[in-house]
């Protein structure tokens, strides 16, 4: 039996436990269910345990697939690395870059950091992939991607990821040169009058700015209407009059270009904090590494001007 198909076998296995079934599997391979089917008893007879148990209509793992779930997870991240590095041997390539990113963060703070990377390394292989931070995290669990750099949670990472926090960037209450508010600061408690457009809920940086409204003493707000792109809310904000939050590397180039407002909120700090995040286990390139390099310069530099301030 090839490596090649060893491999097949256990990827198609951890896709029957991470969609929750068999159909499912085999619409993301696009084969036939049966088929699938025949190749988790042809690994249970391989490794001589059962694999699944059903439990009503769900199937679930036995111990002994749990088991092979973790090893086989690993596996594959480590075979898709070590994919990656052959690859580049075999092109001549300067190297390969995979980052995921959150959507903010991959439109607007990461592209910039890479292409000047990419402008010293001639040949390098660089993508940028973006998503929700859980797809991002999961896309490092199984060697999709090198790192991520996400929205922090402040939560645990899964096993096997570490995660290192960069930098906090400030959230400021966004509007149009001339609609509301008056001023160019303004009291937290004074944001409930105003026309404010959100994201999406459930989003991570809805998450993270509703805690800490919610910590500073602001009821949860009313939204005039929830867009899912900075974008989108950045001209929603332009061509109405209203308001909304954003990291202030969002609207930076909008500001200096008088195309919207950046309104300071005088009582309340509020922060998207940065992360990055790999697998315990990573090897780093020297490419990789200069891009963590960076991001952590930019660290360095950003947590600088916060303590001049």
């Amino acid at each position: 039996m090839s490596l090649l198909s060893q491999l097949r076998r256990l990827e198609m296995f951890c896709a029957v436990v991470d969609e929750g079934g068999v159909t499912r599997a085999a619409e993301r391979f696009h084969v036939a269910q049966p088929w699938v089917s025949a190749q988790m008893r042809t690994l249970e007879k391989a490794v001589d345990a059962a694999l699944f148990v059903r439990e009503g209509r769900r199937i679930v793992l036995t111990e002994a697939g749990r088991r092979l779930y973790a090893w086989a997870t690993e596996t594959l991240a480590g075979a898709a690395q070590a994919q990656r590095d052959i690859d580049d041997l075999h092109s001549g390539a300067a190297g390969t870059l995979a980052v995921a990113t959150s959507m903010a963060i991959g439109t607007y703070l990461i592209p910039p950091l890479m292409t000047d990377l990419r402008r010293e390394r001639a040949g390098a292989d660089i993508t940028i992939s973006i998503s929700e931070p859980a797809v991002a995290m999961r896309r490092v669990e199984t060697g999709e991607v090198d790192f991520a750099v996400t929205t922090w949670m402040d939560e645990v990472p899964p096993p096997g990821v570490q995660a290192e926090k960069l930098w906090d960037e400030p959230i400021v209450l966004c509007a149009a040169p001339d609609g509301p508010p008056a001023g160019d600061t303004i009291d937290l408690a004074e944001v409930a009058a105003l026309p404010l457009v959100g994201v999406p809920a459930g989003v991570a940086i809805e998450r993270v700015l509703d805690r800490q409204l919610r910590a500073a003493g602001l009821a949860p707000p009313s939204y005039v209407i929830r867009l899912g792109h900075a974008e989108a809310l950045k001209r929603a904000v332009a061509d109405n009059g209203w308001v909304c939050f954003a990291p202030l590397y969002c609207v930076a180039d909008d500001v200096a270009a008088g195309r919207l407002r950046a309104v300071r909120v005088a009582d309340a700090d509020l922060a998207e904090a940065i992360g990055l995040f790999s697998r315990d286990t990573s090897w780093f390139s020297p490419l990789q590494r200069a891009a963590v390099a960076t991001l952590r310069d930019v660290a360095v530099r950003k947590r600088g001007e916060v303590e001049v301030r």
